[in-house]
């Protein structure tokens, strides 16, 4: 009697890599997506100023993607303002 057994084929640790950081990339851009609409209305200099002084001295990645944000607030703010 021939007995054929079926196995799963495991994952290769290469694919398993390449699944891990796509998931890992997913979360990073749907936190920075969620920390985009929350800064949001953070647009007019003294807005900006204000949390930046609460950040200040803070040398880590979420400050700088903090501060990343904010200033691009304010130069959408000025662009929209000079097209208006």
């Amino acid at each position: 009697m021939n007995t054929t057994h079926h196995t799963s084929p495991r994952p290769r640790p290469l694919w398993t890599a390449v699944r891990d950081e796509l998931s890992e990339r997913r979360q990073k851009r749907a936190g920075y997506r969620t920390l985009r609409r929350e800064l949001a209305s953070y647009t007019t200099r003294a807005d900006v100023d204000d949390l930046l002084a609460t950040i200040e001295g803070q040398e880590n990645a979420e400050a700088e993607m903090i501060r990343s944000i904010l200033v691009d607030n304010l130069r959408r703010r000025r662009t929209h303002s000079v097209a208006s």
